[in-house]
């Protein structure tokens, strides 16, 4: 079934090009705003999740160095420059070429110069909606420039698409993006069981509509039928693992070049993750009176947009909620906005909780940057400790 939605969503974004009704949308942006709108959304960042599974992170990635783009740069963003310098040489063709690139600066500064660049490949425009991040919650001049942001939005998308923002489509919108991610909240939550229903690379892979199709309605029985399949391994006491030993927290990016092959192995070992930081990032309702400012709270308060107090707090709760042993954070060497504070983070977190933790370092495309024998010395001198 998530290949089934997987393709209808390829197919409905070559549509949309042809058409001239498709934006190019960050992970993070409100993208029930243009769902609304009737524009269609392409995401690059999953797009480049794809490029790293296919073991070709290297290849295209490269095509954005050859440019001059350092590998220091975001894995994601050069592999979507390098797509849409070399299509023909990329997986699937490369993402369907835009007429609009929206970003929203909640999950990083790098998503604004990585949409500057592929629109001067593209000529299609660029929006940014800023949200400044947060530290002790979100004051009310923050509000209102958040909201004032949407409001140029939906003009924007109106004067490039023709289009308009009729306040009943909105709610619709929203309603179906709620239920899927109530869904999906429940199917992590089932994690909390012992043994979990779940493990990772599962969560990683099955988030994939709700971050790129939220408001549409075949997603939602997408997770309908997710959350039955979840639960009935509850009810019958099958785990994700055949010998559930340990129970860890995953913190960042997956390594998706390598992301079977790591997580199977640690299965292997009786090593499950029951709770990870990356998926339990999409949440939140959009409801109330006031759309605009639901989507705005929302929106500024994804966990990348949050100081380090917040990133330690929401560790240390998936800890104790889910049971867990101990820790991995993955240090991302191109992705610094989510590894960024992480030695502070592993010494805080052991600290409040009592579990032990380790640092691994490494890449989620660009897998000459994984160095496999020094992750694996890492990860055993954290099992011995469990063992």
């Amino acid at each position: 079934m998530l290949q089934q939605v997987m393709f209808r969503y390829m197919l409905e974004g070559h549509t949309a090009s042809e058409e001239g009704k498709l934006a190019w949308v960050t992970s993070g942006f409100p993208v029930e705003i243009p769902q609304a709108m009737g524009v269609t959304s392409s995401y690059p960042e999953q797009y480049a999740a794809v490029v790293g599974s296919e073991k070709v992170g290297p290849t295209v990635c490269g095509f954005a160095e050859e440019l001059g783009y350092s590998q220091e740069l975001c894995s994601y963003a050069r592999s979507g420059i390098g797509s849409v310098l070399h299509p023909d040489d990329s997986p699937l063709n490369g993402l369907p070429p835009p007429q609009a690139l929206l970003a929203c600066n909640n999950i990083c500064g790098t998503v604004l110069r990585w949409y500057d660049a592929v629109s001067e490949l593209t000529e299609a425009p660029v929006f940014l909606l800023d949200t400044p991040p947060l530290d002790d919650g979100q004051s009310a001049h923050h509000m209102r420039y958040v909201k004032s942001g949407i409001h140029k939005l939906v003009d924007f998308l109106s004067k490039h698409f023709g289009t308009e923002l009729e306040e009943g489509r909105l709610r619709e919108v929203a309603e179906l993006s709620t239920q899927a991610i109530s869904l999906w909240t429940q199917c992590l939550e089932a994690c909390k069981k012992r043994p979990s229903p779940l493990n990772c690379a599962d969560r990683f892979l099955a988030m994939a509509p709700v971050v790129s199709m939220r408001g549409t309605d075949h997603i939602v029985e997408y997770y309908q039928a997710l959350l039955d399949e979840v639960n009935h391994r509850v009810r019958e006491g099958v785990g994700a693992i055949r010998d559930e030993r340990i129970r860890l927290l995953w913190d960042n990016i997956p390594p998706w070049f390598n992301i079977f092959k790591f997580f199977n192995g640690l299965a292997k070992r009786g090593v499950v993750f029951p709770a990870d930081t990356y998926t339990h990032a999409w949440s939140g309702s959009i409801s109330g009176d006031d759309l605009f400012e639901s989507v705005a709270t929302i929106y500024s308060n994804v966990y990348l947009n949050k100081g380090l107090d917040a990133k330690v707090d929401k560790m240390c709760e998936l800890i104790e909620d889910y049971n867990l042993d101990g820790f991995i954070l993955f240090s991302v060497r191109s992705c610094k906005r989510y590894s960024l504070g992480q030695m502070v983070s592993k010494e805080l977190v052991s600290e409040r909780t009592g579990v032990p933790g380790v640092i691994i370092e490494g890449d989620m495309v660009d897998s000459r940057l994984f160095n496999e024998a020094q992750i694996q010395t890492r990860i055993d001198a954290l099992l011995e400790m469990l063992l």
